[in-house]
């Protein structure tokens, strides 16, 4: 190809050099975002946003740096994704919502769930998980006798995973004798890096590499996951045998009751019927569908898996590490239990038990951050957040501030005493509220 008749350019290059520089600016399309809506921020990569930065200064720290750099606002880009970063605290910030799903049908579903873990519930289950704390007990009592080094992580996690088949589901996995039952196999893999999550991990920056891997092998982004969708399904399917006759009262038979009468997949004839209805959301009065039911058992398995075990495992660690706090934490059992075997109602009176706790999670999040996006325009403190903004809250810079927190970086129940508790606003801990919010497990991880 002749250029201005000077010189001569191969159409295959010509070509090559068009391609490179359409592919340089769409995946760089979005990023006069934030300049546009007048945020300030770090400069972001072509295709890996600021990914680069997180990688190098590890993802928690960045966050910190930025803070300092840009103030409690900045825009930063999960590949070509932008995501508002917000630390903002006080009631306006509560009012409008930002943090917690508005959605009807979300108020719905934890309403169903919400029976499951109520404090009759939950006395209930004490039998239940006191049977899977026996096998617990056992191994722990193992380990103290050969006096060997131990990852408590492996054991807390069979543990959790006992208790939630369990009392959830009416079933007994028994992870903690077979550590290599499928089960806590697959849940381990789901959080552990491998080759596979470097693929998904790539799909965030390229959403539309996961549609065509997904069409080359259908469920190779899901992984590990596609195994819980399966496992979840056989649960449903048997119990939904022992209609009339199951006389169980656990998470996944409430689900089940709250199922839209003959009806396990909506179709379109009762969605119209129902949206024609005046509700403020069709989705709460149709009930809940066997793909919902199954979704919030893989939720309830692997969520509560991971989270539950790594906040047990940084308690322990955290109790060894200070030796004056195991002290106090070992006298305040010895005084309000006494010879009493521990329960649901005297754990109640455990307060120094529930600082430790309430320290572990401010130290250790069980979420670094907590993401939404903005369902229609907001204005927050003169700041205007466009509709469908992502908004990413940074859990670890709230928790570490030393404006909320006296030594932040000490392991300190006290800063969960009633005294120090009455000064602080509940609102910066943003990490209790996903714990309370995540289908009710402030109930069932504290007993």
């Amino acid at each position: 190809m002749d250029l201005f008749g000077v010189f001569y350019v191969p159409n295959f290059l010509f070509v090559t050099l068009a391609i490179l520089i359409s592919l340089y600016f769409f995946g760089r399309r979005t990023f006069g975002f934030f300049a546009e809506h007048q945020f300030k921020g770090p400069k972001p990569m072509v295709y890996l946003g600021n990914l680069k930065q997180m990688s190098q200064a590890g993802f928690v720290n960045i966050f910190f740096d930025w803070k300092k750099q840009f103030g409690d606002v900045y825009g930063i880009f999960f590949g070509t994704e932008p995501f508002l970063r917000l630390i903002i605290s006080g009631n306006e910030y509560s009012e409008n919502m930002l943090s917690a799903a508005k959605d009807d049908h979300w108020k719905y579903l934890r309403t169903v769930l919400a029976p499951s873990y109520s404090s009759k519930r939950m006395r209930e289950m004490v039998p239940l998980i006191e049977d899977v704390l026996k096998t617990f007990e056992k191994n722990l009592n193992k380990i103290a006798d050969s006096q060997e080094a131990t990852d408590v992580t492996f054991l807390f996690s069979g543990y959790t995973m006992d208790v939630i088949a369990s009392t959830g589901f009416g079933i007994k996995v028994d992870s903690q004798e077979d550590p290599d039952s499928p089960v806590v196999k697959n849940a381990r893999k789901i959080f552990s890096a491998d080759f596979l999550k470097s693929i998904v991990g790539l799909t965030i920056l390229f959403p539309l590499l996961g549609k065509i891997l997904n069409k080359i092998k259908p469920g190779i982004v899901l992984g590990n996951i596609a195994y819980f969708v399966d496992f979840c399904k056989e649960l449903v399917e048997e119990r939904k045998k022992e209609k009339n006759t199951s006389t169980r009262k656990d998470l996944l038979q409430l689900m089940l009751d709250a199922q839209l009468e003959g009806h396990e997949k909506l179709d379109k004839k009762i969605e119209q019927e129902l949206k024609l209805e005046n509700i403020t959301d069709w989705r709460t009065k149709r009930g809940l569908t066997d793909v919902e039911i199954i979704a919030q058992c893989m939720v309830f398995f692997l969520a509560g898996f991971e989270t539950t075990a790594s906040t047990l495992s940084f308690f322990a660690h955290s109790i060894a590490m200070n030796p004056d706090v195991q002290e106090k934490l070992y006298q305040e059992i010895k005084e309000k239990l006494g010879q009493e075997s521990p329960n649901y109602d005297n754990v109640q009176k455990l307060t120094y038990l529930d600082m430790c706790l309430d320290e572990t999670l401010r130290m250790y999040p069980i979420a670094l951050v907590l993401t939404r996006q903005a369902k229609e325009d907001c204005i927050i403190k003169g700041m205007k957040i466009p509709k469908n903004t992502g908004v990413m809250f940074p859990v670890m810079c709230l928790h570490y501030d030393p404006k909320y927190w006296t030594e932040p970086e000490k392991f300190d129940p006290e800063h969960f005493s009633e005294e120090n508790k009455a000064k602080q606003k509940i609102l910066h801990l943003y990490s209790f509220w996903w714990w309370a919010t995540n289908l009710c497990w402030n109930a069932i991880g504290s007993t």
